[in-house]
């Protein structure tokens, strides 16, 4: 797999930002919507979201929970509190610039975390599983909506061949994202494929103390 420097990442998502919706909102929308409906949270639970980008997940998310929305990039986040203030009026939510791979929060301390095509765009995806294990309660849920590679066929080979160019344009196609969830110890419960064309697969997970410690 090609990793993919935190910094250049940063740069590509502040580029995508006057455009991000149009290009990725409707065709990565179904995941997104399957995601948050997965959640069980309820009143005074705390979300955090990784990758929150310009807030497409925003005026999904129950009323009552406070979310915690980061992102590497300050101008994706501007247009994520512009979002916030439409559609939740900005009540529950607050928004931090942030590296997923050393998230600047205690531990056990999310209800759940979320993390929409998020896993494929950082240089070490076994780290940030590590992270969002850390941050959550025991207990807790872990919801990842991501493309994940589709196995040894033609397409699995096909996304490895593809990957060197979707490097540069800020994600990787050559990640079975479940290897780097099970490795971290987050408690897979449910796999469901969504559209486009299925390539794309929201993970349930738990968090269950015991089964691997987080990663230093």
């Amino acid at each position: 797999m090609f990793k993919i420097n935190s910094n250049y990442i940063g740069k590509v998502y502040s580029l995508y930002s006057p455009v991000y919706d149009l290009i990725f909102g409707k065709i990565m929308e179904q995941g997104r919507k399957k995601a948050i409906s997965l959640l069980n949270v309820g009143e005074e639970h705390k979300i955090l979201e990784i990758g929150v980008g310009t807030g497409l997940t925003l005026g999904l998310y129950p009323s009552n929970c406070s979310i915690v929305g980061i992102d590497i990039s300050e101008k994706m986040l501007a247009k994520a509190r512009k979002r916030a203030s439409k559609v939740r009026n900005n009540n529950h939510i607050t928004f931090r610039v942030m590296d997923a791979l050393n998230m600047e929060f205690e531990d056990d301390t999310f209800d759940a975390v979320v993390a929409s095509y998020v896993v494929t765009t950082v240089n070490d995806p076994l780290r940030v599983c590590h992270e969002m294990k850390r941050v959550c309660k025991d207990g807790g849920q872990i919801i990842v909506v991501n493309h994940s590679r589709s196995g040894n066929g033609f397409l699995g080979k096909l996304e490895d061949i593809i990957s060197p160019l979707c490097w540069k344009v800020g994600f990787a196609t050559d990640l079975n994202v479940l290897e780097p969830l099970e490795s971290s110890g987050i408690n897979v419960d449910q796999v469901i494929p969504v559209k486009p064309f299925k390539l794309y697969k929201v993970i349930q997970g738990t968090k269950i103390d015991g089964l691997v410690k987080s990663q230093n």
